[in-house]
């Protein structure tokens, strides 16, 4: 998903709503912790995924308002190692990674950067290793609110607000019952300044023992882009050198 809110942050244009009026106060909050530790259980036990040392997921990515579609593809690996990349047509290439030191990013609009503060934070959360596990560690303060405006109606939801160290917080909001994540709110750092977002998940599926959602929609103003799993492969042999800043030519 990191990536996926990388690159629309590049296309988005901001765009906001008024307030709901005359809400209905919201029933007893849960302990973040509780929340965060029920979905957990509910994607299933982590012990099956310990095995592995590398991950790699490709996804189908579409921006619906510019009718194009587009490929990405991510790779981790255990110790908290990333590389991202995805191909626009029209647009180019966009690459993002983070070598355990240094996070950055090259693009055709800003070009090789590397990266600081919030922008810094978005890729090294997303570099860790089974981090929906391990939540509450990977995010600092969390705090139990209220469905925010926009959260989906029609099913009882519990949100926890996830604090970073550089920028503002995110909302994910989990079902009540299933306890599978199915929102999220918040506000994607970039060089062109901050984006708000929200995203949608869906279409729950078992890998290796594991639930994984494969379908996701994020929307930032009139832009939506959605994203389909196509594969995930485990333990295939990734260079070191992938994950690094790459040198100037």
């Amino acid at each position: 998903m990191a990536a996926m809110l990388a690159l629309l942050a590049l296309l988005a244009a901001l765009d906001a709503g008024p307030p709901p009026a005359n809400v209905a106060s919201p029933p007893p909050l849960r302990n973040a912790r509780a929340v965060l530790a029920d979905y957990a259980k509910a994607i299933g036990d982590e012990k099956a995924w310990k095995k592995h040392k590398s991950v790699r997921v490709k996804r189908e990515v579409a921006v619906k308002a510019m009718n194009f579609k587009g490929a990405e593809e991510t790779r981790l690996v255990r110790g908290g190692k990333i590389f991202s990349t995805s191909v626009m047509p029209g647009l180019g290439t966009f690459r993002r990674g983070y070598d355990g030191r240094t996070a950055w990013s090259e693009d055709p609009i800003f070009g090789r950067r590397v990266l600081k503060g919030a922008e810094a934070d978005e890729v090294r959360i997303a570099a860790t290793w089974n981090s929906e596990w391990r939540l509450a560690e990977v995010y600092s303060p969390v705090r139990s609110v209220a469905p925010p405006e926009g959260a989906p109606k029609g099913q009882r939801l519990e949100c926890v607000e996830l604090g970073k160290p550089h920028g503002k917080p995110s909302v994910a909001c989990f079902d009540a019952k299933t306890h599978l994540r199915v929102w999220e709110r918040g506000v994607q750092a970039s060089q062109g300044g901050e984006v708000p977002y929200a995203t949608r998940f869906s279409d729950w599926r078992l890998v290796d023992g594991v639930r994984v959602w494969h379908q996701e929609e994020v929307t930032a103003g009139p832009v939506t882009m959605s994203g389909r799993i196509l594969e995930i492969v485990f333990d295939e042999p990734v260079p070191a050198k992938l994950f690094s800043l790459p040198k100037s030519k």
